[in-house]
């Protein structure tokens, strides 16, 4: 152990001690904070962007359900797969799988909501015909037609 020298006074080392123990505590708490806010950060639910209950779809998503059958947009933070069925008929569902969250797809050869990931079906109204979905896919209500406009919006808003 090293003896303290009798040149400096007890006082001063006690403060340069001291001083050394608050930068040391303070980088952990900051070393700390830098490990935590990225974790907190996503642990948290991302904020409803928009906040609106409904969205008219754009001319370029129209021409989408028209060309490919579907589209899929956001509203707020829902993904929404919008689509015609063979009866012409416009649908907006849910478009992440009530199973692992992947994205669904619309098969009209099959008259059917397709998820890729497990093989999951679902029917036109969102319910499950096949595959390991627990529950079936929102529905969201949809005014007008592909030719003017296409209104959606949540249930019940």
């Amino acid at each position: 152990m090293e003896t303290p020298d009798p040149a400096v006074p007890a006082a001063q080392l006690t403060s340069r001690r001291r001083l050394l123990n608050v930068l040391l505590g303070s980088s952990f708490l900051s070393w700390m904070a830098v490990l935590l806010y990225p974790v907190l950060r996503y642990l948290k639910p991302p904020a409803e962007a928009g906040g609106g209950s409904e969205m008219t779809l754009s001319d370029a998503d129209r021409t989408k359900v028209v060309q490919n059958g579907f589209s899929i947009v956001r509203l707020g933070t829902d993904r929404i797969i919008v689509f015609q069925d063979a009866a012409k008929t416009i649908h907006a569902l849910q478009a992440k799988c009530t199973h692992e969250g992947c994205t669904v797809t619309y098969k009209a050869d099959e008259g059917l909501v397709w998820c890729a990931c497990h093989n999951g079906k679902f029917a036109l109204d969102g319910r499950v015909i096949s595959g390991p979905p627990p529950r079936p896919l929102a529905a969201y209500s949809v005014r007008g037609d592909v030719a003017n406009q296409i209104t959606i919006g949540r249930q019940g808003a």
